[in-house]
């Protein structure tokens, strides 16, 4: 065993020497740590005495790795407290806590069905747990402190387990309502969307019809306005072509009765400034006269036709 600074070290050759059959001695050696790891390889040891140490706690793996220990003794140490899964030392049989500094033990006491000695005297324990461990001032008050602790632990985690499970069933109706709502809204949802679906379907038949009607109306009007404007044309051209065949009927005799004057005109005009004095062509200008008024009446009355068919 080797000192150094604030715990022992051990080896497992110094753990072996102190092995004595199955029972292996470490009290009265300053241990503030368990060499838990080392013990470990020492399957043999299933009497283990650690009293009379400096131990505050136990590690975890304490309970892990020691479940071959049968008798355990930590009296006279400083424990405060002891490792919550101290119920996996199931092969424990005899257990010595005498004069720590414990308050209660681990639920996990129930487990352990094989304890049947248990000394818990000197320890600051609560009121509640106080007349369960009663005296222990011989060997059947210990068998009995066992005994009390064990089915006492057994109680109050049944009772822990009975809130667990209303816990859970709490939670799982908590759960299930919410799962409940989840589906309502999601139900809600889906009905507003084929709602809000349906009424855009709706909106568009009523646009397509809308458009088509307006198409169906526009095409009536325009068919209606081609036709008339159709008729109107022929009715347009057909006075305008019968008004520019009565023009022409009207302008062709007075074209030609025209030239005929201007021929006779330019002959007379010719002839007669050669013979003035000519009876023929004093003759011929009394006639021209004439026939110029003549033409002029024609003239004049074409033209009154003609305003009168324009109108």
């Amino acid at each position: 065993m080797a000192a150094g600074k604030g715990e022992t070290k051990w080896t497992l050759k110094e753990l072996k020497d102190r092995l004595d059959g199955n029972e292996l001695d470490l009290s009265l050696s300053n241990i503030t740590k368990v060499p838990v790891q080392l013990l470990s390889s020492l399957p043999k040891a299933t009497v283990l005495d650690l009293s009379c140490n400096l131990l505050v706690n136990l590690q975890d793996t304490f309970c892990t790795q020691l479940t071959h220990v049968v008798k355990l003794d930590l009296s006279k140490n400083q424990l405060e407290e002891l490792p919550a899964d101290f119920g996996r030392l199931t092969r424990l049989r005899h257990l010595d806590l005498f004069q720590n500094k414990l308050k209660t033990v681990p639920v996990s006491f129930w487990q352990l069905t094989s304890l049947q000695w248990l000394d818990l005297k000197d320890n600051p324990l609560d009121s509640a747990l106080v007349p369960v461990v009663g005296d222990c001032l011989d060997e059947r008050q210990c068998r009995n402190c066992a005994k009390g602790v064990v089915s006492y632990m057994r109680a109050v985690n049944s009772e822990l387990e009975r809130k667990r499970q209303e816990q859970l069933q709490q939670q799982r109706k908590l759960e299930e309502a919410r799962r409940l709502q989840e589906e309502q809204e999601q139900e809600l949802r889906r009905r507003k969307k084929k709602e809000e679906k349906e009424r855009r379907k709706q909106e568009y038949a009523a646009r397509q019809a809308s458009k088509k009607q307006q198409q169906e109306g526009g095409g009536q009007e325009e068919g209606a306005d081609t036709e008339e404007k159709a008729n109107g044309v022929t009715s347009s051209v057909t006075p305008e072509k019968h008004r520019t065949t009565g023009s022409y009927c009207y302008k062709l005799p007075l074209i030609i009765i025209l030239l005929s004057v201007i021929a006779v005109a330019v002959a007379t005009y010719f002839y007669c400034e050669s013979e003035p004095t000519n009876q023929l062509c004093r003759d011929l200008r009394t006639r021209a006269q004439q026939v110029e008024g003549v033409v002029r009446g024609w003239v004049a009355v074409a033209k009154q036709v003609a305003a009168g068919q324009k109108e």
